[in-house]
């Protein structure tokens, strides 16, 4: 098996260094100081890591007005910034495995842009092949990303130093404008919805992805102590999820949610009291809209991933943080009178 890796493992790195030589023959070592045309580049199907985005394409704005920005991002959840005014290019990641002529028409719209800058904003502490080769296929002269050592070399024109661990993930993301002078200073994400009416309400999202999800039978009492309080609606977002949400809350009286837009889902979550989440998309969208957010960490990745929205807190616990002590937070920040 550790033979098997090693053999993958060099097998991408020939592969990386192939695709690098072949696809990155022009480059501009000259940084434009007023690009009109901008293209940033995160292709994952993760609506946090939209959301994380949001201070960097801020201050693109903010530093070039004038200039035309665009974002290659997944079509998964590619509302989100379209939500916010952003000019959005839709990636239909599985279409184009299906149908391989929906990437060449997709490259060939990109090159036809004649974009000034190519910044890659992929994870910031490792190397994205599928970053580095969307970042060369745009047809920019001048790319930009963070520098992740070797795997990285020949593939951008600029790169940032590797942010230290401890930067919260959209701080990291933001200090990829810094190659400019002038960039502006990082805030924490920001995002605006059509409806923030406030409802005697919190939320609680049910679901996250592998072990960041909240043990079951801790959300169970969680729940029932919630609803016992206050309105409790429940927040899903695959499948499996919805299931979940509808046991509890049929046997705990809790709302579930119907099926949301992205937008649908802003507005809701924009009109609580608090959100009570595990570390996903939705903590991020609460955080981001300033709700308050009590966020369940079974991972201890806390200072990169926190909410930062005023009168959050985290609880970090690997097997799941105490009910009781997240009933005591919410008690701290709701009258219930």
């Amino acid at each position: 098996m550790a033979l098997m890796k090693e053999i993958e493992r060099r097998g991408r790195k020939c592969l990386s260094r192939l695709l690098c030589a072949v696809l990155t023959s022009g480059r501009n070592t000259q940084l434009p100081s007023d690009p009109s045309r901008i293209l940033v580049i995160r292709t994952d199907n993760r609506l946090g890591n939209l959301v994380l985005l949001e201070p960097l394409l801020r201050s693109i704005k903010e530093r070039f007005p004038e200039a035309d920005l665009q974002i290659l991002a997944s079509d998964v959840f590619s509302e989100l910034l379209e939500s916010q005014g952003y000019s959005v290019i839709g990636v239909d990641k599985k279409g184009q495995i299906k149908n391989p002529w929906k990437f060449i028409k997709l490259v060939r719209g990109l090159r036809k842009s004649s974009y000034d800058v190519a910044i890659d904003a992929a994870h910031p502490h490792s190397f994205s092949l599928s970053g580095a080769v969307s970042a060369a296929m745009s047809g920019s002269k001048c790319r930009i990303s963070t520098s992740t050592g070797k795997n990285s070399d020949g593939w951008y024109t600029h790169s940032v130093p590797a942010p230290i661990l401890q930067w919260h993930e959209s701080r990291a993301l933001h200090s990829l404008g810094s190659v400019w002078d002038r960039w502006p200073a990082w805030s924490p994400p920001r995002l605006t919805c059509r409806n923030s009416e406030k409802r005697e309400a919190v939320g609680l999202h049910v679901g996250a992805s592998g072990i960041k999800k909240y043990p079951q039978n801790m959300m169970g009492k969680l729940v029932e102590m919630i609803s016992g309080r206050i309105h409790l609606e429940l927040y899903w977002g695959s499948r499996e999820e919805r299931d979940t949400a509808e046991y509890l809350g049929r046997k705990y009286n809790g709302e579930v949610m119907p099926e949301l837009t992205v937008t649908g889902m802003l507005d809701r979550i924009s009109g609580l009291k608090a959100f009570v989440s595990a570390d996903n998309g939705p903590m991020h969208v609460a955080s981001a809209l300033s709700v308050p957010v009590i966020a369940l960490f079974r991972v201890d990745n806390r200072e990169r991933f926190a909410p930062l929205s005023d009168g959050s807190e985290v609880l970090y616990a690997p097997e799941g943080a105490d009910p009781a002590e997240v009933i005591d937070i919410i008690d701290r920040m709701i009258d219930y009178s």
